[in-house]
């Protein structure tokens, strides 16, 4: 069974899909038919809390994720999870943290395919060249998100 939950941001939703084991995606909603999908009160509401601190840099409880990824996208993945709320790092810097300097394209196509949106901050992921770079949903959130983590990320010091 995939339960689901909507979470509003700004002028954004995104839609939380997660299976009894974890988060299955996080993404922008667009209308798309949930009819598939089941609503559960509990696992809503674990899920909102979850964004909640997310989007007001607290503590994050712990979490399943319950995706399918190949070991290299898993790699990239965990690398992304360590980047600090409100800092960036580029896709060269995470090929060469991964032990794979030459492999930036590669973690760039990983990045694209992330499915957990937030939680794996894809978003934090900037060209070496200091610009925003690709983002696989829309560029404008990105820059949106990178700016509201730097904002709480200075109240909070």
């Amino acid at each position: 069974m995939i339960y689901y939950t909507l979470y509003p941001y700004k002028h954004w939703t995104f839609l939380v899909l997660a299976s009894n084991k974890g988060i299955k995606s996080i993404y922008l909603y667009h209308n798309e038919d949930l009819s598939s999908y089941i609503y559960d009160e509990k696992i809503a509401s674990f899920y909102k809390d979850l964004l909640d601190k997310y989007f007001t840099n607290q503590p994050l409880p712990t979490f399943n994720l319950d995706i399918e990824q190949t070991d290299f996208e898993l790699k990239v993945y965990q690398e992304l999870m360590h980047i600090p709320y409100g800092e960036v790092s580029s896709y060269k810097k995470v090929s060469e943290n991964i032990g794979l300097p030459k492999a930036a394209r590669a973690v760039g196509n990983a990045v694209g395919k992330n499915p957990i949106m937030l939680l794996i901050p894809c978003h934090r992921i900037i060209k070496s060249d200091g610009t925003i770079g690709g983002f696989s949903s829309d560029p404008e959130l990105k820059v949106d998100l990178l700016y509201e983590e730097k904002k709480l990320r200075r109240r909070k010091v």
